[in-house]
């Protein structure tokens, strides 16, 4: 059996959000480089004032593209956490696996309290990251596991649970 226990707080969307950033970051590249070609191309093939105004904007704009996208993302993901009552410092999360099942408890002190109990076929997908795991119950839904967060049995046991149970459907870190 491996157990891991751990208050669900904002620091559960924080890693989502890094997560998604990161997979979008070409994206970003991309438009911010259109920006600075925009600019670059209206200062050099200016016509009038209004050419190299605008191409200077492009430029900024293409140069803070990227931090204000990230910026934008980690304060609407705080807003959103404050509409959640559970998501919490005193909300203890304990994720529990065996060979055939997994059972996820959520309790905060005697306001609320949940308990599933699922075969592995309840997950998605499972990705193993540097300092989590995140399974996925749906392309859009998902569990964040901290390594920290162990308090019984070992990370390679988990890895074999999922490896049995889920096959492709695991992406180990490397």
């Amino acid at each position: 059996m491996v157990e891991f226990r751990s208050g669900f707080n904002s620091n559960k969307s924080k890693v989502l959000n890094k997560i998604a950033l990161r997979r979008m970051w070409w994206l970003f590249s991309i438009l911010s480089c259109v920006f600075i070609l925009l600019g670059v191309l209206g200062i050099v093939f200016r016509e009038d004032t209004s050419d190299l105004i605008f191409g200077i904007v492009m430029i900024i704009v293409g140069v803070l593209f990227t931090p204000l996208v990230i910026g934008l993302s980690f304060f609407i993901q705080k807003k959103l956490d404050k509409t959640m009552p559970i998501l919490s410092n005193d909300t203890i999360e304990t994720f529990t696996f065996e060979e055939d099942h997994l059972t996820i408890t959520l309790i905060k002190g005697n306001e609320y309290e949940s308990c599933c109990k699922a075969k592995y076929s309840y997950l998605y997908k499972a990705v193993e990251y540097k300092d989590c795991y995140v399974l996925y119950i749906s392309k859009m839904q998902s569990h964040v596991i901290e390594k920290a967060s162990l308090t019984q049995g070992t990370l390679g046991e988990m890895n074999t649970y999922l490896i049995n149970n889920l096959g492709t459907k695991f992406k180990a870190s490397k």
